[in-house]
């Protein structure tokens, strides 16, 4: 005999259980609308705080719907309306990507479907931690709640800084990049440094509108004191931290700089530009910078001492070619049926074409010194240029080439950081399927150290197109640089500022982005690297953004985009040596490992456990 009351049919609902199973269908359904709609809501201020709005404050509000998301109930299926949500603000943001090339439509969407994983990481972390500080008896319950999401979303910032090349821009931190009390302690850790007081923030404002507004009004109930410590808690390491900040912000902009004495004229045009740009073009380029470079000289009211180009405006179709050991002729160059050409012979030809290139340099430099120009001696050139390097292999790099006051090439920089999939694509080389298929000017070769040009008076890195938009690349040339002077020589007599560039020159070509706010984004980082080297910079720019920022991270003056000028930049001298040149982003590293266990070991624990789940880890 049989107990009924134990029978269930598998393939048929009692209404009770129906009833149950439409409940559940609809306040899933409720809960999906709801999560789409508090992340819309925190992707929306998010976008509204940077440019092309660039209303910083909201920064400190943006994040506070994901807190409240990572409150959700486990069966709330909020993963999706996240993703979604933050796919739509990488697009929006980044949008300007586009223009570039047709090919460039994929990249942009595959860089913003990548980007909008990592709030729902950010998301899924703290409701880990969450649970594990449930029982009010571990020892996660006594660090507040702000902390561990300080760190957990400064570690992702990090770890998207390198992953995949790395990407810097629209970190948290760049939205108060006009707020210059507030970003001097970029120079203590970067903007990670401004990112993670950011998040404490956003942590204080939820908890005491949660504890005090929701439960107190709307639930008509007192916060219990467990509650009521979390939102103390909270409120406590945000108010001093923020405080900290603006004291020690204060306190920085104080700081006396020694005024400037060397001119450099930054050029900025807007000459359109494509991949496949034959020679005529790149010399028809060439002659509009040559000329604002004469008019720029003669329209100043001072002499000035060097004139920067943006990126490659100075190839004008002859590249600096250089030869190196072990010098092979390429295949290239081989004619079938011929003997094999000689080492030597390529050797002359480089000389000859060197010699070419310096008295094109020489006649633009000549034009500027006229009696109309308040200049007795020919001006520096800096200007991005193609280098080619012959050796047992043939290289070639996009580059900065330094063209001293006597005509000769004194110093050349070969871009460190590619930008995956406008100069390099994966495999490009080793697949010649791929690179049939993409644009010429793809699969440059990369430098591999920092430069320092030692004009007279004025000592500059020169940095190349997105590397300020990459906060590690600036950085670690500063570090390299003073390091490699000590071991070097010891620093004898001199003095830690001594070992360092006075300012930073970063030329680019930002004409592909058709004056969208992917510009503005650029400047942003350039200003937050400026505090963080403690080095001005000078930017000079095809297409935007021309500008001179201080090292306080103050743009002193900029071109509004769209119109060609020059900027006659003073830039002051700054004897501070920052932390974070000295340390480079170790804390941010550390707090990088953090994130990144913590959501390996989610993802073990989900595995380990696949058998009795259904769902990935939250």
């Amino acid at each position: 005999m049989s107990d009924k009351s134990s029978v269930e049919s598998p393939s048929f609902e009692t209404p009770d259980s129906a009833d149950r199973s439409n409940a559940s269908g609809t306040d899933n359904a409720a809960s999906w609308k709801w999560c789409f709609a508090a992340s819309t809501l925190a992707a929306g201020v998010l976008w509204a705080s940077g440019p092309p709005l660039a209303i910083g404050p909201l920064v400190f509000v943006a994040i506070v719907p994901l807190l409240a998301i990572a409150e959700t109930p486990d069966a709330t299926p909020w993963k999706r309306s996240v993703y979604l949500a933050f796919l739509g603000y990488w697009l929006l943001s980044l949008q300007g990507l586009r223009h570039a090339h047709p090919l460039m439509f994929l990249p942009w969407l595959a860089l913003s479907a990548y980007l909008a994983i990592y709030p729902v990481l950010f998301i899924g972390l703290i409701r880990k931690w969450k649970r594990g500080a449930s029982n009010r008896e571990g020892w996660r319950s006594n660090i507040p709640i702000s902390l561990v999401a300080a760190v957990y979303w400064v570690g992702l910032e990090w770890i998207r800084n390198y992953l995949f090349t790395g990407i810097s821009v629209l970190m948290l931190g760049h939205a108060l990049a006009d707020m210059p009390m507030l970003i001097q302690i970029a120079d203590l850790g970067g903007t990670y440094a401004v990112s993670f007081v950011i998040v404490t923030v956003n942590v204080a404002m939820y908890e005491a509108a949660k504890r005090w507004i929701v439960q107190t009004i709307l639930q008509r109930g007192a916060p219990t004191g467990e509650a009521r410590r979390d939102a103390w808690g909270s409120i406590v390491v945000a108010a001093t931290l923020l405080l900290a900040t603006c004291v020690y912000g204060l306190s920085a902009l104080q700081h006396e700089v020694q005024p400037g004495e060397v001119t450099v004229a930054l050029l900025g045009r807007n000459e359109p530009t494509i991949y496949e740009q034959d020679i005529e073009r790149e010399q028809a380029i060439f002659s509009e910078y040559a000329t604002a470079s004469v008019d720029a000289v003669a329209n100043s009211q001072t002499t000035i001492d060097a004139v920067v180009w943006p990126e490659s405006m100075f190839s004008g179709g002859m590249p600096w070619m250089t030869t190196g050991p072990n010098l092979v002729v390429p295949d290239f160059m081989q004619t079938p049926g011929m003997p094999p050409l000689p080492p030597e012979q390529l050797e002359f030809a480089v000389q000859n074409s060197q010699q070419q290139f310096r008295e094109r340099a020489v006649i633009i430099q000549k034009a500027m010194v006229s009696d109309e120009a308040l200049q007795s001696t020919m001006p520096a050139i800096i200007g991005g240029c193609g280098l080619v390097r012959y050796a047992e292999k043939p290289s070639q790099f996009s580059g900065v080439i330094w063209v001293d006051a006597s005509g000769e090439v004194a110093g050349t920089y070969a871009k460190n950081h590619l930008v995956l999939f406008g100069e390099t694509i994966p495999l490009v080389k080793s697949l010649p399927w791929i690179k049939d298929m993409v644009p010429p000017g793809l699969g440059l070769d990369r430098g591999d150290t920092g430069e320092r040009f030692d004009l007279p008076g004025l000592s500059l890195l020169p940095n190349l197109c997105i590397e300020t938009a990459v906060e590690r690349v600036p950085i670690r040339h500063m570090h390299q640089l003073m390091s490699d002077q000590v071991r070097a020589d010891g620093a004898v007599n001199k003095s830690a500022a001594d070992l360092l560039p006075d300012a930073i020159v970063t030329l680019t070509n930002d004409v592909w982005f058709r004056q969208s706010a992917v510009v503005d984004h650029h400047l942003r980082c350039a200003q937050l690297v400026a505090v963080g080297c403690r080095r001005p910079i000078l930017s000079a720019a095809n297409g935007g953004p021309t500008a001179w920022v201080d090292s306080f991270g103050r743009v002193v003056e900029r071109l509004p985009k769209g119109e060609d000028g020059v900027i006659y930049a003073q830039p002051d001298v700054d004897s501070r040596v920052s932390v974070y040149v000295r340390w480079q982003d170790w804390p941010a590293t550390i707090l990088g490992l953090i994130a990144g266990w913590g959501w390996i070991a989610m993802w073990w624990m989900w595995w380990r456990g696949r058998g009795h789940h259904d769902s990935a880890p939250e």
